[in-house]
């Protein structure tokens, strides 16, 4: 059996190489230097960097341990229940965007996800809150990425 960090690190590193890979096929605007390549090239290294640091730590476990002697357990159906609600999420999130808008997509699907991992429901609508607060501040106003406003259009600003 192969050790758990070996085959995740080797899959983040993977797949961070294949994003790299691809963004460095977006085609760039007239006269910028940076086109829309630029954050999933960065993004991409950062995955390739930190697969190869968790592919590291797994190898040197398994020189330690003579080879791959853990077994994990079964996954709990807690867990398998959180996996599932946060590719279900992600899912409604891709549908609901464009019609609902970020914020009312954003904001009850992450407060939904955080009261599932078991966060209190007070933490999770500061948190949820906050996220989607931080999250428009940063694409929308910084980096002037438009996020679809959906029925607050007349709202937005």
């Amino acid at each position: 059996m192969i050790n758990k960090d070996v085959l995740t690190g080797s899959i983040l590193a993977g797949f961070g190489a294949w994003f790299s890979w691809e963004a460095k096929s977006f085609p760039t605007l007239g006269g910028m230097t940076q086109g829309p390549g630029l954050f999933p090239t960065i993004a991409g290294i950062g995955l390739v960097v930190c697969g190869l640091l968790v592919l590291t730590t797994g190898l040197i476990e398994m020189r330690r341990t003579d080879g791959p002697h853990e077994v994990s357990p079964p996954m709990s159906r807690q867990a398998w229940i959180n996996s599932f609600a946060v590719i279900f999420g992600v899912i409604l999130f891709a549908v609901f965007l464009d019609t609902l808008g970020f914020h009312l997509v954003a904001l009850p699907l992450t407060l939904g996800l955080f009261i599932l991992f078991g966060i209190t429901w007070w933490k999770s609508l500061l948190l949820s809150v906050g996220v989607t607060v931080l999250v428009h501040l940063i694409f929308y106003s910084f980096l002037h990425v438009p996020l679809p406003w959906g029925l607050l259009e007349a709202y937005a600003w």
